[in-house]
């Protein structure tokens, strides 16, 4: 066989192995990113069905729509500190398990048990800590006449609770990535800044975190992609409220699309949703690729 036919034929062998994967993301990614555009463009409700095709106004709608934007501002604040919380927390505990783990294996998998459960159960067990009357940290504090402030009653409050929930979800998924991180970096680079006099705080704050900084960029990025998901996060533990205060723009999505049963303005708020995850996550990577090359 000559090498062209046999670059051909492996061409062929690869293209029959991908076919599979191919017809899963078609159906599973494609078909209803395709639906959800499609519905965006129609003003179709549940109650009274089709009435005609209406184009980019409802995106158009978007633009005064008061309680969309304060949504956009809510989903900023959750996304935005629940990504940084996460971060640091997570970077802290894999930079104090990356000395033991080695002796200490079982450590790794204490740590990462808050990430196997699943997020309506999270939100139960964080919705009874910070109910004031079910709460053993209430309980605790009332024995010796303090109050603790019910934080579910106030926004700010609201949004920290939905934070806190997060953090502790979802920091074992970014100290396992820094963890496996700091673990490829030489320790050479460590006892050379030992010689030199450096203490283990400047050793890193000027050596390991800049080494750090891709991975950090790149769990960054997908943290935040996963913080626009807090749908069951905020539909157990606030409902939305108090108020509006906890309506971040998918829970919004959801109560046009279910509550209002405005499907074709609810698929429009999530294409921009969509749109502006797609956006800021090639960015970050574009970010980071360059970070990485220089």
């Amino acid at each position: 066989m000559t090498p062209a036919r046999a670059s051909a034929s492996m061409n062929r062998g690869y293209r029959a192995m991908m076919l599979p994967a191919s017809i899963a993301v078609g159906i599973f990614a494609i078909a209803p990113l395709a639906g959800m555009f499609a519905l965006s463009l129609t003003n179709y409700n549940l109650i009274r069905g089709w009435s005609g095709e209406i184009g980019i106004a409802n995106f158009l709608r978007l633009l005064d729509d008061h309680r969309f934007i304060a949504s956009v501002y809510i989903m900023a604040a959750l996304s935005g500190f629940g990504v940084l919380a996460q971060v640091v927390l997570g970077t802290a505990v894999a930079v104090g398990l990356d000395k033991i783990v080695s002796r200490w294996k079982a450590a790794r998998g204490i740590f990462v048990i808050p990430f196997a459960v699943p997020h309506v159960a999270v939100a139960l067990i964080w919705l009874s800590l910070f109910t004031p009357t079910l709460s053993p940290i209430n309980a605790f504090f009332d024995m010796f006449g303090i109050t603790v402030p019910a934080m579910l009653t106030t926004q700010s409050g609201a949004i920290a609770a939905i934070v806190i929930a997060d953090t502790w979800a979802t920091y074992p998924f970014v100290m396992l990535i820094v963890l496996a991180a700091l673990q490829g970096i030489s320790p050479d680079l460590d006892e050379a800044a030992a010689l030199d006099g450096a203490s283990r705080v400047k050793t890193f704050f000027l050596i390991t975190l800049p080494l750090l900084y891709p991975t950090l960029l790149m769990v960054a990025l997908f943290r935040f992609i996963e913080t626009l998901k807090h749908f069951p996060l905020i539909f157990v533990m606030t409902n939305g409220g108090p108020g509006r205060a906890t309506q971040a723009t998918n829970y919004y999505a959801y109560v046009q699309t279910f509550q209002n049963s405005n499907v074709g303005y609810g698929a429009s708020i999530a294409v921009v949703l969509f749109v502006f995850a797609a956006i800021v996550s090639f960015y970050i990577a574009r970010f980071n690729a360059r970070y990485s090359n220089a």
